[in-house]
Parts: structure tokens; sequence; C-alpha cells
């Protein structure tokens, strides 16, 4: 070999080492960054914005999925028609294995709801305003949800097939299931999986425009079996449930608990950050409950926020909720929080599962103050893992993630910061542990709500770090410390 080559080849190689080492951020690993966000429908890229005025002719060789772009009545009649073509158990709740319907089931309160007008009036994709909010991995797929906030978003679930994009820094997303189910929800937040396969969302049924929102169908659990790829059922909220007309744009997460390892018994808690309460759902039951308690509002005084050089005011309230480990009696501690909060609070999920706990005369002291994080430590999600017993929060005050293990007392000495960025770990919308991982989505939001986004610089990325790693030499390390999964 000549030295030539080994000089490039060399340089090759320091090359790659530096550019991996700027995908890093402390202990976290990148996986993937957009400048802006693109789709792969069908196998056609999205790669620019569609209207349904524009020249299908002249463009519809670079872009195939031109079909997909619909103006009203007649792109109604198409989608009707390519629905026709899909086999019944793809297209009909009703027609899905009796295995896959929960038990027992009501069709009282579940609904099959007429395709919603998504369309926008032919604004089908306009990429500037596809911000991704959620993210989830589950086994080879990863899933990332951008609500409705504003017009042109093909799709609000999608995913990425982990598998097929190990060297992929910015890849498309895949409507999920598919274009034509997916068409189906209207705006999701974020996903949380269970232990039995399914794949669990909050549907707002909201078009969250700023100066004029559309309710386009009402807001509703909906769950996804994740080996069929199928919805299971919408269960459509009462409307206790929903106490004002603001009330679904504060439905932006979901907690599922299994009780016992039987997935027929199952709840979820649903936080509502915009009236402050939590909604807790039954699905043995096939009903729903909310719940009121003043911890479940925000702290006025942690209201002035500084994020991506805007200073602003927010009052969003209970945001989040994590569970620990079950105890004897299946039941477990919930932690919960409000985004304009620094203070942590927690509450048995036995008093959430009972329907009439509020009636209880001793029900509001059965909540408890757990701690408080310390200054600009407002969190959106955070993330309990079980092995280590620490809690992982994303913080929006100080564009970072943190730890704290459940076993010590929540202050700032027993609070450490794992990864923190002005630009890169930007309002750290979403926080998963899965088995032993914890992810991160940041997106900027502030900047995109407050000014403009740099659509020549990077500003959405998702991150991923091992537990042991990360609090490896922390104040939430352990010698106890075990791998889960």
């Amino acid at each position: 070999m000549s030295q030539l080559l080994r000089g490039c080849l060399l340089l090759l190689a320091v090359h790659a080492a530096l550019a991996q080492n700027m995908r890093r951020l402390g202990k976290f690993e990148e996986v993937f960054a957009w400048k802006q966000m693109t789709y792969n429908i069908n196998d056609n890229l999205l790669l620019s914005d569609r209207f349904s005025g524009d020249n299908l002719a002249d463009s519809r060789v670079k872009r195939q999925s031109d079909g997909l772009v619909f103006n009203e009545e007649a792109n109604w009649q198409q989608l009707s028609f390519l629905e026709s073509s899909l086999p019944s158990s793809q297209n009909s709740w009703s027609s899905l294995p009796s295995a896959n319907k929960p038990r027992p089931f009501s069709q009282t309160r579940t609904t099959t709801t007429r395709r919603p007008n998504t369309d926008e009036a032919g604004r089908f994709f306009i990429q500037y305003n596809n911000v991704p909010m959620g993210m989830e991995r589950v086994g080879n797929r990863l899933f990332i949800s951008l609500p409705r906030r504003r017009y042109g978003i093909p799709t609000t679930l999608n995913y990425i097939d982990l598998d097929q994009n190990v060297n992929t820094r910015s890849p498309a997303l895949n409507p999920y299931p598919d274009i034509l189910q997916g068409r189906n929800l209207t705006s999701v937040y974020r996903t949380r999986a269970d232990e039995c396969g399914r794949l669990w969302m909050v549907d707002t049924g909201l078009l969250e425009l700023p100066v004029n929102p559309i309710q386009i169908q009402p807001p509703a659990i909906v769950v996804f079996d994740l080996n069929t790829d199928s919805q299971i059922f919408r269960y459509q909220f009462k409307s206790t449930d929903i106490p004002a007309a603001n009330t679904p744009t504060g439905l932006a997460s979901i907690t599922v608990d299994v009780i016992g390892g039987d997935c027929s018994n199952t709840f979820a808690y649903v936080p509502d950050l915009t009236t402050f309460g939590i909604i807790v759902f039954s699905l043995r039951d096939n009903d729903s409950w909310r719940l009121s308690h003043n911890f479940f509002s925000f702290n006025p005084t942690a209201g002035a926020l500084n994020i991506a050089g805007h200073r602003f005011q927010w009052s969003d309230g209970i945001f989040s909720i994590t569970l620990r480990e079950p105890e004897a009696n299946g039941c477990r501690t919930a932690y919960f929080h409000a985004l304009v909060s620094t203070q942590e609070f927690a509450v048995n999920t036995c008093l959430l599962r009972n329907r009439t706990a509020s009636s209880d005369s001793n029900y509001w002291q059965m909540y408890s103050l757990v701690g408080d994080r310390g200054s600009n430590s407002q969190s959106t999600m955070h993330g309990y893992h079980q092995g280590s017993q620490v809690i992982f929060f994303a913080d929006i005050g100080r564009d970072a993630v943190s730890c704290w293990k459940t076993t010590t007392n929540l202050d700032t000495a027993h609070v450490a910061i794992l990864a923190q960025d002005k630009q890169r770990m930007s309002y750290p919308s979403d926080l998963h542990v899965t088995g032993d991982e914890v992810w991160v989505i940041a997106n900027t939001l502030p900047r995109f709500g407050y000014s403009r986004l740099d659509t020549n610089e990077y500003n959405f990325y998702i991150y991923r770090g091992r537990v042991n790693d990360l609090i490896a030499g922390t104040v939430c390390d352990s010698s106890n410390y075990m791998t889960f999964g």
C-alpha cells in the first residue's frame, strides 16, 4: 500500500471519528437529525410543499405521491376507492379477529367515525409546518408524532424502520400504519406502547390552528395492535371528561398501566394540562372518569421561561405521569408534574383507579409533594427506569436531560444534569425509557412559535443513551443496578 493511500485512509478515518463525535451530546448518541421533515408515502418521497392546486402534470415524474393529494369531494371519492381495494380487516374495526378486540366490550362508547377532512383545503404538505413532538422506540420501529398545529401535515403518526436506516441521518417518515389508515387520526402528540403489543395514544381530534382551531372529530383514546398494525378501538371521551372547549389542546400525553400482566385489565392515565385534571380510562369497564386536584395546576412562580433566545410565560399544568414498579397489591406510585413547575408530586394508582375516590373526605390528602428539582428545571416528559430506580427528566427550562434516584430526597443535591445544549437539546419535547435505554427528541419549539426556524441548520434531534452509561459517576448511580429487557 502506497504512503499516499495510507495517508488518505488515515484522513478518512479521522474525519469519520470526528463526525461521530460531533453526533454525541454528553453520553447520548444522536440517532437522527433533520433540518426539515420529509415523508415516504408508498415508496414515493415527499420532499417539498404539495398543494392540490399545483400543476400535477409538470411534477408527476418527480413526485409520484401526487395521487395522494386530495381536493374535497372528488378526492374523498378517490380515497374511498383506494380504501375499498383493501382487505376488510384493514379498514373496518368490526372485521378484526375477535382475539384483537378488548373484552368485555361495549359498542356504546366506541365509535367508528367518518374519515375526517384533514386535507385542509388542498394543503397536503407544507414542509415548514411539520414539527415532530413525540417519539417512542418499539422494537425496530421508531414512532414519531406530529400534532396538527398548522396546516400541511400529511399524517400525524409516523414511523421509521431502524433496521433500514442505520446509516441515515435524516430519514423520511412513513405514515403509520399507512397513508389511508393514518389519515383517520387528526392530531396525536405522543404515544406509549404496553407489554401487550399495543400502541396507545390520544387523538385530540383538533386541527389546532393558532387563530381558528377546528374540532374535526371528538377527542378519543386510540389503540393499535402492533402485531397486525390495525386499529383495535377508538374510545371517545365522555362530556364529563372534557369540561371546556379548549380541553383537547391539553391532552398531550398518555400513560398505560397493565394490571398484573392481564392485558384486558388495563388503565390509561391522560393528563389534561389545559384545564388541570387527569382522565382515567378502564379498558375492562370501557369507561372513563375525571379527577381534579390543586397539584395538577401550574406554579405561577415558574411561568417565566427563556428558551431558544425567547422570553415568554406559559401556564401549562399537569403534563407527564410515570409509574414505579407495582407493589404486592398491584398498585404503583405515580409521579407527576406540571410543565410550568419545578416540583414533583406523587399519588398511588389505586386511588386513580377508584372512580369514587374524590368523594372521600381524605381525598385531597392522598396526594403528596415529593420535592423540588431546582431552578429552571421545568420539564415536559419524564420516565422511570425500574432496574436503577431512576427517573429521567426532559428539562425545557435548561435545555437538558437530568436524572434523580427515587430512593433519595428530591432536591438540587440529588439531581444530575446528563446532557445540556442550547441548540441541540433546545426544548426536549419527549423522553421515553424503553428497556435499558433512554430516548429523547428535541424540536426547538419556542423558536418555531415565536420567530422562525433556520431551515439551513438542523432543528430536530433524536438521541438515545444506555441507562448505566448515563448515570455512571453521578448522584443517580447505584451499586444495586440491575438490567431489565
